[in-house]
């Protein structure tokens, strides 16, 4: 059980000694990771349910079918509900 609580703690000392080794720059861009990650992560916690809609919205009406309402088509809606 002891190696199972201090496994997480010798890779993040390893993480942050490569982390240290490497230039300003490079810290920036993993930090500037993380925080992008962090965010990603927040919005889907906040949207757990989300529609097929809203998964699609940026697609809809992007496709002309050639088909008029149906719902004006009697022959379509001929036996509909039965």
């Amino acid at each position: 059980m002891t190696q199972a609580i201090n496994k997480p703690l010798i890779q993040e000392e390893i993480l942050l000694d490569k982390f240290r080794n490497l230039t300003t720059e490079e810290q920036q861009t993993i930090l500037d990771f993380v925080e992008f990650m962090n965010s990603k992560k927040q919005k889907l916690s906040e949207n757990k349910e989300i529609s097929a809609y809203d998964l699609a919205k940026e697609w809809a009406g992007s496709v002309e079918s050639g088909i008029g309402d149906l719902s004006t088509n009697k022959k379509y809606l001929q036996g509909f509900g039965k």
